[in-house]
Formats: structure tokens, C-alpha cells, sequence
């Protein structure tokens, strides 16, 4: 039995896969069902259900399971207590493109001073277990209020804690074929009609839509809905070159930047309608150098 078992366990029982698991720790899927395979054998217990669309945790595993949590936190301390004399500075964020650029410009001034840096793009739901488990101490992302309600709860249960830094609203992009290109603004019925392209992200799954409430530019979204990607550039060829419409924040756009042939087109009525913010463990400060961070962010996103 060794930690990157026991991560690799952790990782599938919270994201329901081995294929899941795989994307968020950088490996493949063969590898983390063998190393969970060699590690029941071990134990001599069965710690996952294989399904037909995942995984799910035995009664045995959820006992294992939170053993294992404690382990992998307690190891990162150490970790930490070595690092104590290091300035370094773990990010991960949901945040998109122009928030990495904001990021880039904070290391750039950084940069003589000996400053080890680890930074990763994720999905919003990727943000919580990496806190938790202490893989990362930070963790930014931007909300509606609808997911904001499910958010918050996931964020209490991993014993997280989320700090608002400012408001923004949802905006419409749009490329050359779309019906709305030359739209200075459109009204939340105008949204149904259109098909979308959309950042993989937690609310997107179909069980998030269960919460009570009446249609907005989310269930226009999601109905609409007929390509999902986590990469960007793909996301934004796609705006260029199709009808394909993209909903996203207006301070932090899922789009690369720089594109002048996407419109952003503000949706009547949704203003400060987004929460930006922090996320970071309950207990205990945040480094040093992520509080130096957080101040930068403040001061750059006004």
C-alpha cells in the first residue's frame, strides 16, 4: 500500500470514475483501476463497485475511504512543514483565460524571487477535493446564483469556505454566423432558440437542474446544449465557424481573448447576476503567498 493507491482511491470514490479520476491526476484510466486492483487485493476487500457508467463505493470502501482522506492530508502536512522556508503558491482555477493571464502577469513580477508556482485549469467541481486533500490552496471560479446553492453546499461538506470578491453577469458570445451577431443586447426569450457550445463543468450535469425555480438563460443553455469541451481554443474555433453560441461570464469569458470577430452581447436584466471568488480550506490561514495573491487579484479585477 502506498499514498498514490490511496489518492488514486479517494479521487474515483468522489468523482464516480476511473476516467474522471484519470483527467484530474494526469495519468490513465488502465492505470488507477489497476493500482485500486492491487490495492483490494491487498486488503482483501472490495473498495468499488465497477458499473457500466463508473464506479461506486462498497460499504467496506466508505470505512477505507475516510481512513485514507485523513492519510493523504496528514502526508501533505508534512509536506508543508518541509516547504515552510519555500515560497510557493498552488492555484487552481475555473476561472478561464483571462484570469491565467492575470495569473501570468502576477509570477512575471515574481519571477526573481524564488517563487515555486504550481497553477491548473479545472472544471468548478475539480476545485473541492483538490482543497481538500491540500493538492492545492486556492481555488477561484465564478458562479451563477442558481449553481452558487449547490456550490456552497459541496463547499461545506469538504469543510471549505468561499470569499465573494466581486460581481459580474452572464454574456452572450457570439461569432459571424450566428442570427445575434449584430444584436447590442438580447432579452432571456432570445436565448432558446439558439444552440450552444459550453465549458465541461459540473452544473452542467443533468441531476443539477432538480433545484426549484423558473426558466432563465441556464435552462436556455443547457436545453440548447449540443457540444460540451473542455478546451478553449476548441470552444472558441467553434464560435467562429458556426452558429454555435457560448454563454459565459463577462469578467471571465470561457473564449480565449483577443478574437475581434466574437461578439459579447450583455442579456437584459442579468447584471451583477455572477459571483467571483475564493475558496479555500476552513481551518487554518491561507500561505503567504497566496494571500499576496488574493490582494493582486483585488487590485487588477476592479
Amino acid at each position: 500500500m502506498d499514498l498514490k493507491q490511496l489518492q488514486y482511491f479517494v479521487v474515483s470514490v468522489e468523482s464516480g470514475s476511473f476516467k474522471k479520476a484519470a483527467e484530474m491526476l494526469y495519468t490513465t484510466q488502465p492505470h488507477i483501476s489497476k493500482s485500486i486492483k492491487n490495492l483490494e487485493t491487498e486488503l482483501n476487500v472490495q473498495l468499488l463497485e465497477r458499473k457500466a457508467r463508473g464506479v461506486e463505493v462498497t460499504e467496506s470502501g466508505k470505512k477505507i475511504y475516510e481512513y485514507a482522506c485523513n492519510m493523504l492530508v496528514d502526508a501533505s502536512r508534512i509536506h508543508a512543514a518541509v516547504e515552510e522556508d519555500e515560497k510557493v503558491l498552488r492555484v487552481i482555477s475555473a476561472a478561464g483565460d483571462r484570469f491565467a493571464t492575470l495569473f501570468g502577469a502576477y509570477c512575471e513580477g515574481r519571477a526573481e524571487k524564488n517563487l515555486k508556482v504550481w497553477y491548473r485549469d479545472s472544471t468548478v467541481e475539480e476545485i473541492f477535493p483538490s482543497l481538500h486533500h491540500r493538492t492545492f490552496d486556492i481555488g477561484f471560479f465564478y458562479a451563477d446564483q442558481r449553481q452558487m446553492i449547490a456550490y456552497l453546499q459541496m463547499i461545506e461538506r469538504k469543510h471549505l469556505e468561499f470569499t465573494a470578491l466581486g460581481q459580474t453577469e452572464p454574456i452572450l458570445y457570439v461569432g459571424p454566423q450566428n442570427p445575434l451577431y449584430g444584436a447590442e443586447s438580447v432579452a432571456e426569450r432570445e436565448l432558446k432558440s439558439l444552440k450552444y457550445v459550453q465549458i465541461q463543468d459540473f452544473y452542467n450535469r443533468p441531476e443539477m437542474h432538480l433545484m426549484e425555480g423558473g426558466m432563465d438563460y441556464l435552462d436556455y443553455q443547457n436545453q440548447g446544449q449540443v457540444m460540451v469541451t473542455n478546451n478553449r481554443s476548441l470552444l472558441t474555433q467553434i464560435i467562429l465557424t458556426t452558429s454555435l453560441a457560448n454563454i459565459s461570464s463577462a469578467r471571465f469569458p470561457d473564449i480565449l481573448t483577443g478574437s475581434k470577430d466574437i461578439h459579447a452581447i450583455p442579456i437584459r436584466g442579468m447584471k451583477n447576476r455572477m459571483t467571483f471568488g475564493y475558496v479555500k480550506r476552513l481551518h487554518g490561514d491561507l500561505p503567504e503567498e497566496a494571500k499576496q495573491f488574493v490582494e493582486y487579484v483585488k487590485a487588477h479585477i476592479i
